[in-house]
């Protein structure tokens, strides 16, 4: 079975699914995984965190070019089985190990399903965007 959407041989194909398997790991670890602590705000008397908004909107961001890179190097089944899974990996390497409860489970469930649930969307989001954009260049008047 062809792992990438090319043609290329059985080494790429592996070196391709695990570049885009680090890189949704690296979601979680570069914008989640070092932050542990709660803040707490003195106006409202309220704890928050332990993730600030721009964490999410950043790590939303970079998701956007690797579920890009993703849909144009692997086909789409290889992509939403690899990119959730590493991300939810990942997530348990660090819940799992600072957990005392034994609840690191139940997230790690949550944040497959949602991981798995964002993975569809924003890859059928490119793959539709990206057939939309090669039809238009497709149809294009060529200049004379």
């Amino acid at each position: 079975m062809r792992l990438t959407r090319d043609p290329r041989p059985a080494r790429q194909q592996v070196a391709l699914v695990l570049l885009i398997g680090v890189l949704s790991a690296a979601l979680w670890y570069g914008w989640f995984a070092w932050d542990t602590e709660y803040q707490y705000d003195r106006a409202t008397g309220r704890m928050g965190g332990p993730y600030a908004i721009w964490q999410g909107v950043g790590a939303f961001v970079c998701s956007i070019f690797v579920f890009w890179l993703a849909q144009r190097l692997l086909r789409f089944i290889v992509a939403f089985l690899v990119m959730p899974s590493c991300f939810t990996l990942a997530w348990i390497t660090t819940a799992a190990s600072a957990d005392v409860t034994g609840l690191w489970l139940v997230g790690a469930i949550l944040v497959a399903v949602g991981s798995a649930m964002g993975s569809a969307v924003m890859l059928g989001l490119i793959t539709a965007v990206d057939a939309d954009l090669r039809k238009d260049i497709g149809s294009a008047p060529t200049p004379t």
